[in-house]
């Protein structure tokens, strides 16, 4: 799968954070989870369920779309907007502070470092609403669609 990092969790330490969400570990949690957290490409649900169908060949798709649904429920990654309109998940979290470059012509979504106190911490927002996180979407246009450098 075009992304995965050098680091991969161990099952051990990916089991413990399904129980630390609340959720129990399953062989195709741990799976799916090890699957998104070692990824830095921002994958699709297909994309997940096409890296682990050689080694569990009776996940579904339909297997991965419910769970990472609860991952995102539970905290353990975040929903993204891809340029593609497919289910997108950030299951970098564990990796700190980041913001996301998204690319208009070819959906592509890129992690970059967090810039001190972009935004305001302390918007004005309408009674009874709580902040609850600052996620920041920067557009652009990626090296590979820029005409600049083809």
């Amino acid at each position: 799968m075009r992304g995965m990092s050098e680091e991969k969790p161990s099952t051990e330490d990916l089991a413990g954070r399904l129980r630390e969400a609340g959720l129990r570990a399953t062989a195709n949690r741990v799976a799916i989870l090890g699957a998104v957290t070692g990824h830095w490409g921002h994958p699709a649900a297909e994309e997940v369920w096409e890296a682990l169908r050689p080694g569990y060949p009776t996940l579904s798709l339909s297997t991965v779309y419910q769970t990472l649904e609860s991952f995102i429920q539970a905290g353990l990654c975040v929903r993204m907007r891809g340029g593609d309109g497919r289910l997108r998940v950030d299951g970098t979290l564990h990796a700190g502070a980041h913001d996301h470059a998204i690319c208009r012509k070819c959906g592509a979504i890129y992690d970059i470092p967090r810039q001190a106190e972009a935004v305001s911490a302390d918007p004005p927002l309408p009674d009874g609403m709580q902040l609850t996180a600052i996620r920041l979407e920067y557009e652009v246009i990626c090296r590979e669609c820029s005409p600049q450098t083809r």
